[in-house]
């Protein structure tokens, strides 16, 4: 600690042997305040001589007469108003031409240009075909960075003004339309008309929904019907079934009348065939007496009993075959078959006889028996010829009727069954057409009935919402306010909103807000000059050969930390007492400051010491660094990415942000939160200068060596 000490009391003793030194030394202690005063004293109130920009103003506006004859030129009115003010340098150049030239050559920073039918636009806003009054602005904004977004301010200050007269007037002037109509305000705020027409409009939806709910239900019902699809599509089925049948009974029939005829005729044979037997039958019993022997009576009678069983078995057969044609329902052919079956009989009984005579052979037999026979036979004949004539009179003809009358039913059947089945199909197809249209009408009619329910539940919010409205304080005070001063409902319709502000941590004035930035940067500034201009190098001395490289660093040190914190104070006295800077809390603004240049002294000495003359120019760059990117002058979150990543690595956010609290008011602990993250920075200074620093000892050594020997450096 002696070395230390002895160290700083001999650098304290040079700084005394020449008046040359002591000047520069003091001079080092007030140009970094300097650089601060200036600064924060240019940016004390920027917008205070704001009257000193020139903007261009050019009326061309023509004016406008109202149905009233009154003149009006609202164009005229902005630039007289203009006149008056003093924040900016309105000028009013002759011409449009002139106006422009001179925003072009740098003579005036902007320029405005009124529209020819300013005041027209203005007060017909109200038609049809309207158009919004307009102006034309020109700006350079070459000549200045800032200018433009001054001027940009001015001419929207302007718009404003130009906005709330344009309201104002065309309030007015509606209000008075108002006023002059016979309409009932009171009852048109109310909304009774417009409730009643709701109403109108509910009832009248209800109805719609109704109707539409009823045909709902009654194509529900005609649904039903639809069943009838299913039916026609069975009894198509059916009827081509029936149809087959039909084409099927057709062939039939024409086998069944084929086969009648061949079997009509057979028929007709077979029965002329018995008949000539019969006769045959009749001449052999009537030949039995001419027979004179008994032998030979008895073949003849053998004969005879022969052809009867064959007369019998030929009944037999026409019997069974009229029997198989089922047609003995008819009359006719029931009479046939009855004496068929009697024919048989007296067949049989002739064959009986026949075998009785031939047992007996007795001649007076024989000759009853011809007799008996013969007699028979003649009942037989006219039988035989009573069946044939019914055959051939009536049976045949109705038999061929009645296959006549089925061809021609079944024909008729046929092509009844075709018209039917034709018509069924239709009747399908109508019926699948009519089930989806009555399906689609459903749908459709269910989805207008939501509809309609949607629309009469807005109506009733409306409903409701409207009559909330007209039974509320803010109703009557509107009717009664149109009732009021048309003059004073313009102002307010031009102004409608009223802004209460609130402003915290409030600072009277730019300059102040911008005293924490630059004196914080006056501070590195300071340090830096300190070190381009002093040694940080001791000489050597016989008293320092056994000085470590800590004592040597500590005790050079300590004379840029005494001169550091003369720059700190200068520049604390002059904010507070010279510019007068807006500070809530003047000591804690020092002590932040000392901190500050505390923890500036000893990073940038140690970067010199360590690195040079390589350290000075780092300790320029980290500067620069931070004047662009430590929110100092924009906010951070306004500056590129960029910055926004690497602000937190340097020192002077911490350092402004800390000042920041003792100038605007303090929250809760954010400045001692600031002044420890500072401080981070001394302990990463302490390691570059004698830990880092070590390695480097030689090679920068030898570095300077080199650059002396240039005689430049």
């Amino acid at each position: 600690m002696k070395t230390i000490l002895k160290i700083f009391k001999n650098d304290l003793i040079g700084i005394k042997k020449s008046i040359l030194t002591i000047v520069l030394a003091v001079g080092l202690c007030i140009l970094p305040a300097l650089y601060a005063w200036f600064n924060i004293f240019a940016n004390w109130d920027p917008y205070a001589n704001t009257g000193n920009i020139n903007i261009a103003v050019v009326n061309l506006d023509r004016g406008y007469t109202d149905a009233d004859g009154n003149e009006m030129n609202m164009g005229q009115s902005v630039a007289d108003k203009l006149k008056s003010q003093t924040s900016i340098g309105w000028v009013f150049p002759d011409s449009e031409k002139s106006a422009i030239d001179g925003v072009k050559s740098g003579k005036y920073y902007a320029a405005v240009v009124i529209d020819e039918d300013f005041s027209y636009n203005m007060f017909n806003a109200l038609t049809d075909n309207f158009v919004n009054p307009s102006f034309t602005y020109y700006e350079n904004e070459k000549k200045n960075a800032v200018a433009p977004k001054i001027t940009d301010t001015a001419v929207s200050t302007l718009k404003t003004s130009i906005n709330e007269t344009y309201v104002k007037a065309i309030s007015q002037k509606l209000i008075t339309a108002i006023d002059d109509s016979d309409t009932d305000l009171s009852k048109d705020l109310k909304g009774t008309d417009f409730i009643t027409a709701l109403k109108t409009v509910d009832d009248n939806l209800a109805g719609y929904q109704k109707t539409i709910d009823s045909i709902i239900k009654a194509n529900n019902k005609l649904k039903t019907s639809t069943k009838l699809k299913d039916a026609t599509d069975k009894s198509s089925k059916l009827l081509s079934d029936a149809g087959s049948a039909i084409d099927s009974s057709m062939s039939d029939i024409d086998s069944v009348g084929s086969t009648y005829y061949t079997v009509r005729n057979s028929l007709q044979d077979q029965i002329d065939s018995i008949a000539q037997d019969i006769q045959n039958l009749k001449s052999s019993a009537k030949l039995i007496h001419m027979k004179d022997d008994a032998e030979n009576i008895s073949a003849d009678l053998e004969n005879i009993k022969a052809d009867a069983d064959k007369l019998q078995q030929k009944i037999d057969a026409v019997d069974e075959y009229i029997k198989s044609l089922d047609i003995s329902n008819t009359n006719e052919v029931s009479d046939a078959l009855n004496k068929l079956d009697k024919l048989k009989t007296e067949v049989k009984k002739i064959s009986s006889l026949t075998a009785d005579t031939i047992d007996s052979l007795d001649m007076s037999a024989i000759t009853n028996a011809e007799n008996a026979v013969s007699d028979k036979l003649d009942q037989i004949i006219d039988s035989v010829s009573d069946i044939d004539d019914t055959f051939t009179s009536q049976v045949i003809p109705d038999m061929d009727n009645i296959i006549l009358n089925i061809k021609n039913a079944l024909k008729n059947a046929q092509d009844l069954l075709n018209t039917l089945n034709s018509t069924i199909n239709s009747a399908s197809s109508v019926f699948d057409n009519y089930k989806v249209t009555i399906a689609s009408m459903n749908t459709s009619l269910s989805d207008l009935s939501d509809l309609i329910s949607g629309i009469r539940d807005k109506i009733q919010t409306a409903t409701d919402e409207i009559n909330k409205a007209a039974d509320s304080e803010v109703t009557d005070m509107i009717i009664a306010f149109l009732n009021g001063d048309s003059e004073a409902l313009a102002s307010f319709l031009s102004k409608p909103v009223a802004v209460e502000e609130h402003y915290y941590y409030s600072i009277a004035n730019y300059g102040s807000s911008m005293a924490p930035f630059y004196s914080v940067l006056a501070i590195w500034v300071g340090m830096t000059i300190l070190v381009s201009l002093m040694k940080v190098h001791v000489k050597d001395a016989d008293y320092l050969k056994d000085a470590r490289p800590h004592q040597l660093f500590f005790g050079r040190y300590l004379i840029f930390f005494l001169l550091s914190q003369l720059q700190v104070l200068v520049i604390v006295l002059g904010d507070l007492f010279l510019l007068k800077i807006q500070c809530l809390h003047p000591f804690a603004f020092w002590a932040t400051a000392a901190l500050t240049g505390l923890t500036f002294s000893i990073l940038i000495y140690s970067l010199t010491i360590s690195f040079g003359d390589i350290g000075k120019a780092l300790a320029v760059v980290i500067m620069v660094l931070q004047i662009a990117g430590s929110g100092g002058t924009y906010p951070i979150e306004a500056l590129p990415n960029f910055f926004r990543q690497v602000y937190i690595f340097f020192p002077f956010p911490y350092a402004i942000n800390a000042m920041r609290e003792c100038i605007g008011g303090m929250y809760h602990a954010d400045m001692f939160k600031y002044l420890l993250e500072l401080s981070i920075f001394i302990v990463v200074a302490l390691v570059i200068g004698l830990i880092i620093r070590k390695p480097f000892i030689h090679i920068m050594h030898f570095i300077e060596k080199r650059m002396e020997d240039t005689d430049m450096m």
